[in-house]
């Protein structure tokens, strides 16, 4: 070899490596055109993790949602992604609600989204149904982070050892998503004073915007803000909290027959979650994400059903389930009380069955009157045995008995809602009412009695009621005007040991007594 060969060899490898870093350099920096990102939301599923039979537009009549076609029809669209990036949230209010999440205190909803591969999920009121102890037990067998941004131990800026106040995801495709979530600022008002104890819960604030701007800092391409509030729920101020803290997307809930579309407002983008989903549907927002960061360009939503009819179930999340449920199986089926005929429920006139569970709820505060929504009687009663498992599927909501002081105008302005029969009449125990509804337009609450007495608007009641009526479920708002609220056991409790102490000398025969009339 020439001796100057290795020489220009040398430097044809220098030159050769130096277009080589230059053209990696180019690929890394020169506009690659938008990525694309997908979350997926669930959530609000009450514990539901069986198929259930819709009773409301739009999906009346259909066999819908459950565990196993969840987990099936989400492999399903993540399929059609071709392998762009996606994560899957949950907005919470999931562990609670059935006889499944029950008698498992947590555990078979937990172990479901785990299945179900969840990112990350927000922490309800809900999630303290069985207290804070189990709630930081359940969050040991979660495979991912329970998240409460506003949740911190008293008289201390640090959540407790089972919250994350935040969560970087790194779905794939270079990116990184940042995860906040409020757990409701109302939660110690919602659930009994001791599933809470030692916490606080702060409304949106500096602290959100802290966690947004860290988060940022660490350079994440996007901001998720979860939650559970709705339009009806958010105060202006509270809004303004969140805009100062300007996340990328924000989840809320929404109680529409039809799907609100994703829209921007102050810069946020919103995309809402059905506050009736019992798993029956799968949220999903489709982004569009700037090559070198900023907020995103594009996007765009949709609601997907989960009609059973249409889709295999997952049998790996099937054989779970069946497993799971038969020692549960075994405690419902234990007899608490009899019937000595059948009774069916009853939505827009009294309803037998309401009275019985209206009787149960002022009987356990000894109130004034007790009002408890149609809507929430979801079966009917069968003369024979009546066991657990029946009470849960009359009662399927895991809602807390709530006493408070009410105006008699309160009273008036509820019951005067109850008579549109847009959502069910309620059910009333200690009083009653009379009310002509001629159209949907046209409908008068014409007379309330409370005892034995006229309603008098200016005097205050003891009312009882359930925890979603409390909070202004079906928009009932004046429930939350209630002063001294005391919170009771679950309302099927009340229930339970109520009907053992009417039926244990015999069979119960439940009768309307002329409690709500219709001319």
């Amino acid at each position: 070899m020439h001796p100057r060969s290795g020489g220009i060899v040398g430097r044809l490898l220098l030159l050769a490596g130096f277009i080589a870093l230059v053209t990696a350099i180019a690929i890394v920096l020169l506009p690659r055109g938008q990525r694309r990102y997908h979350l997926f939301f669930l959530g609000v599923s009450k514990g539901r993790v069986k198929p259930i039979t819709a009773k409301f537009p739009p999906y009346r009549g259909n066999r819908m949602g459950g565990a196993a076609y969840v987990k099936r029809q989400l492999d399903t669209l993540i399929a059609s992604l071709s392998g762009e990036p996606y994560n899957i949230l949950s907005i919470g209010s999931e562990i609670s609600g059935t006889a499944e999440a029950y008698f498992s205190r947590g555990a078979i909803p937990v172990e479901v989204l785990n299945r179900l591969k969840v990112d990350a999920m927000l922490v309800g009121n809900i999630e303290f149904t069985f207290g804070r102890q189990r709630l930081e037990e359940l969050a040991g067998l979660a495979h991912f982070p329970f998240l409460g941004t506003n949740v911190t131990v008293m008289g201390s800026d640090e959540p407790p050892p089972f919250l994350q106040k935040e969560q970087i995801l790194s779905p794939g495709g270079g990116l990184k998503i940042g995860v906040v979530g409020v757990t409701p600022p109302q939660t110690p008002t919602l659930t009994s004073a001791g599933n809470v104890a030692g916490l606080q819960f702060l409304p949106p604030g500096p602290e959100l915007v802290e966690r947004v701007k860290s988060l940022r800092n660490r350079g994440v391409d996007l901001v998720v803000m979860l939650s559970l509030y709705d339009d009806s729920r958010l105060s202006d101020e509270e809004w303004a909290q969140i805009v100062a803290a300007r996340p990328d997307v924000l989840a809320m809930v929404d109680f529409e027959v039809d799907p609100p579309l994703p829209v921007e407002k102050d810069g946020i983008i919103i995309k809402t979650i059905s506050g009736y989903n019992q798993s029956k549907e799968i949220d999903l927002l489709t982004l569009e994400l700037p090559a070198f960061g900023g907020r995103p360009t594009a996007w765009h939503g949709r609601r997907i059903p989960v009609y059973c009819d249409e889709l295999e179930p997952d049998s790996a999340m099937e054989d779970y389930l069946t497993t799971a449920a038969s020692d549960i199986e075994k405690l419902k089926g234990e007899v608490i009380g009899q019937f000595a005929a059948d009774s069916s429920r009853q939505y827009d006139r009294e309803c037998p069955i309401g009275n019985l569970v209206a009787d149960a709820m002022r009987d356990l505060f000894q109130s004034d009157v007790a009002l408890m929504n149609s809507g929430g009687i979801q079966s009917d009663i069968k003369e024979g045995p009546f066991t657990v498992g029946d009470l849960f599927s009359l009662l399927p909501f895991d809602n807390q008995v709530v006493n408070m002081t009410l105006t008699g105008q309160d009273l008036l302005e509820v019951l005067s809602i109850s008579v549109s029969l847009k959502r069910g009449l309620l059910q009333i125990s200690g009083g009653r009412y009379t009310f002509a509804h001629r159209t949907e337009e046209d409908f008068e609450l014409k007379e309330v009695v409370i005892g034995s007495e006229m309603l008098d608007p200016t005097r205050t009641y003891r009312v009882t009621t359930n925890s979603f009526l409390a909070e202004g479920g079906d928009g009932f708002w004046a429930f939350k005007r209630g002063k001294e609220v005391q919170n009771g056991p679950l309302h099927r409790e009340a229930v339970r040991t109520y009907l053992q102490r009417l039926t244990a000398s015999g069979p119960l025969r439940l009768a309307t007594e002329g409690r709500i009339i219709r001319e």
